[in-house]
């Protein structure tokens, strides 16, 4: 698998996870023998703004990490709406992961129907037009089932890794990258979180 190229767009709302979810995946290329490159950007993360994190897997070090329109092969939304604002950089019948999870700000909510929000059918339609490819994961809720929300992008990561051979990194690697950067308190609760959704099939 060494020499494999791979761009990788995460998308989500501050606290979400969205940098834990790049390092583990980098951290893997590079067990892998890999080339790896990241560049994160941070909105309001305190107040739930939006957070986005490029990873560029078996590119020469004198490229740009960050993924332009149409160059990322596979996108990880940590939130449902994200999906749909980040759909131009997927590159035609790329793979997008997405936690179902709609997460309305306070000017939707506060609106009385007023400003229109979309439905998560009417997400995944839009999707459609640039890929088949889409995984739908309700990350979220098995996250609190199995009691730390914030396992949710494991979660992801290991829908992805169940439903692809796009990967250049195995699961073994992944698991170890989890276990090199995370927490040693989180690690068990982390990897059952990966195992869940290695659990989700297209």
């Amino acid at each position: 698998m060494t020499g494999k190229k791979l761009k990788v767009h995460v998308t989500g709302m501050g606290s979400q996870g969205i940098g834990s979810t790049t390092r583990v995946l980098a951290t893997a290329a590079k067990l892998a023998g890999l080339t790896v490159m990241t560049m994160e950007t941070h909105g309001l993360a305190q107040r739930g703004g939006v957070v986005v994190s490029d990873l560029a897997i078996g590119y020469d070090p004198t490229e740009s990490p960050q993924c332009a329109v149409g160059e990322a092969d596979v996108i990880i939304a940590l939130e449902a709406l994200e999906s749909l604002r980040s759909m131009p950089k997927l590159r035609k019948d790329g793979i997008i992961v997405v936690n179902t999870t709609m997460y309305q700000p306070l000017s939707v909510r506060h609106s009385k129907g007023e400003i229109k929000y979309p439905t998560l059918k009417e997400i995944e339609a839009e999707l459609k037009r640039v890929t088949s490819t889409i995984i739908l994961v309700t990350a979220q809720e098995d996250a609190q089932k199995l009691g730390l929300s914030q396992t949710m992008n494991m979660i992801l990561i290991g829908a992805l890794t169940a439903n692809t051979e796009i990967l250049p990194i195995t699961k073994e690697q992944i698991v170890e990258s989890m276990k090199t950067i995370l927490p040693s308190k989180f690690v068990d609760i982390n990897l059952q979180a990966f195992e869940k959704g290695l659990s989700y099939k297209l």
